[in-house]
């Protein structure tokens, strides 16, 4: 048995099956991919990473397991399916998977791929006992216990809320996640919560939805990652072309790697510089689409935004950047995903509240920045909010 202190969860027991999938170069990897990619910048202490993540996300199978009463089998494959739910994610977590996406792919499918395709940790996971076709098909939505993996109430999302709160010091994330937890149950193979837990259910989905408005985009973080990701674009090769890398080289990129990269090419050097120094671009537009339509622009499609606006504003391409942010609703299809159990009998219902409404729609951001440097901040405003407004790409400002 191995401890491992967890500020969040405080000590984190590894058993020797779940200490072979750790200790593998696979998920050792995810020490060097942060969680929340340059959020440091704006929050110091927002150094924590993949593995810290996936270790916590473990810690809450566990504790449902124990809570649902599952038998040693499932059990086990949920908890593997928690440590490894983010085994595929590209360097600089969700920032880079937009190279995946482009290409028609996940870090979800990536991660499966590893599972099945690396030989050190399909043989780890093996070695456990689990049997890896269910354990892919749990990942891939079609075991009983998938949606407490990947939906509203998953290990996931209750880990991150609550590690992301501690480790940039907001306290948009702190929720009740025992009692969801103990509130919690399956009939009938449909995972549903007690109606004692709609309170929990409620703070849950506002804390989501402030942690993506103040955390996840706040605009100087969104300012670092579009930095970024230019950088990444102009040295293009295997960085643009993430996606269709055999498995191993995939493996040994990094947040290390690719910083290093991207610093030592001559291409992306100077936005390294610029993020070495916290020079970050400067946000000079923010505005809501009601709308899907942001939510679908391409890489290609913000080029020629930004093209367009740049010669708007009199300024070169290069110094013109375009953000477009989804802040996803708290479920796919609606309120009616989470299901309420009444309390002392098996009558079921849809979890409604106005709560449930609100944060059940998604949020489109689109914002307009500038490099700094450039001067005339107050009149490349007025010509960016021109630009939004007159060409119907936002709903409000």
């Amino acid at each position: 048995m191995k401890l491992i202190k967890d500020p969040v969860h405080g000590y984190i027991t590894l058993s020797d099956w779940e200490l072979r999938i750790v200790d593998t170069f696979a998920f050792q990897r995810l020490r060097r991919i942060g969680q929340l990619p340059l959020a440091y910048l704006v929050y110091p202490g927002a150094r924590h990473t993949r593995f810290d993540h996936s270790l916590g996300s473990m810690v809450l199978a566990e504790e449902f397991a124990k809570s649902l009463g599952l038998q040693e089998d499932d059990a086990r494959v949920f908890k593997a399916a928690a440590l490894l739910h983010d085994i595929g994610h590209t360097p600089f977590s969700h920032l880079f998977e937009e190279f995946l996406i482009e290409r028609g792919y996940t870090h979800e499918e990536i991660g499966r791929r590893i599972i099945s395709g690396n030989d050190e940790l399909r043989l780890a996971v093996e070695g456990a006992g689990i049997d890896i076709g269910e354990l892919i098909g749990l990942l891939e939505g079609k075991h009983r216990l998938s949606k407490l993996v990947s939906g509203p109430i998953d290990v996931d999302r209750l880990d991150f809320l609550l590690r992301d709160s501690y480790f940039t010091g907001a306290t948009y994330g702190v929720i009740d996640v025992r009692r969801l937890i103990y509130l919690t149950k399956i009939e009938d193979g449909e995972i549903c919560i007690d109606e004692r837990g709609r309170g929990v259910l409620e703070e849950l989905a506002v804390a989501r939805l402030h942690s993506f408005l103040n955390i996840y985009f706040h605009h100087a973080v969104r300012a670092a990652q579009l930095q970024l990701l230019r950088a990444a674009e102009e040295y293009g090769g295997e960085l643009t072309g993430i996606a269709e890398l055999p498995i191993e080289d995939y493996l040994n990129l990094d947040d290390f790697a690719v910083w290093c990269m991207l610093k030592n090419n001559p291409k992306s050097r100077g936005r390294m510089d610029a993020l070495s120094r916290r020079i970050l671009p400067k946000m000079i537009f923010e505005g809501r689409a009601e709308g899907p339509h942001t939510a679908s622009w391409s890489s290609e499609k913000k080029r020629e935004i930004e093209a367009e606006l740049a010669e708007t504003l009199h300024l070169p391409a290069e110094n013109v950047y375009i953000d477009s942010s989804v802040v996803p609703p708290l479920t796919k299809y609606g309120p009616a995903e989470l299901t309420i159990r009444v309390s002392g009998s098996h009558e079921r219902r849809e979890a409604r509240s106005w709560i449930l409404e609100m944060t059940a729609k998604p949020i489109y951001i689109v914002r307009a920045y500038v490099d700094r440097g450039v001067g005339g901040y107050n009149a490349l405003r007025e010509m960016a909010q021109k630009f939004f407004t007159s060409r119907g790409l936002v709903d409000g400002v």
